[in-house]
């Protein structure tokens, strides 16, 4: 198994309705998330990802951070 390199970025939700979808016709979920324009070079790594499927671990940071 080939292992990729470790993407990291601050996110956080967006203030809208639809952030979070739960359910649907495949009964997966969705989430979006705003990440500033510091982090965009993280955003493109994600868009070069060959694999659909990847973990996703948050971690709570403090506000000043962003």
């Amino acid at each position: 198994m080939l292992y990729m390199e470790k993407i990291q970025f601050t996110a956080s939700l967006p203030d809208i309705l639809s952030c979070i979808a739960i359910g649907g016709q495949d009964k997966n979920s969705r989430i979006k998330l705003d990440v500033p324009a510091s982090d965009l070079a993280a955003v493109m790594q994600l868009l070069a990802l060959e694999s659909p499927v990847f973990k996703v671990t948050i971690e709570e940071t403090s506000e000043g951070e962003w």
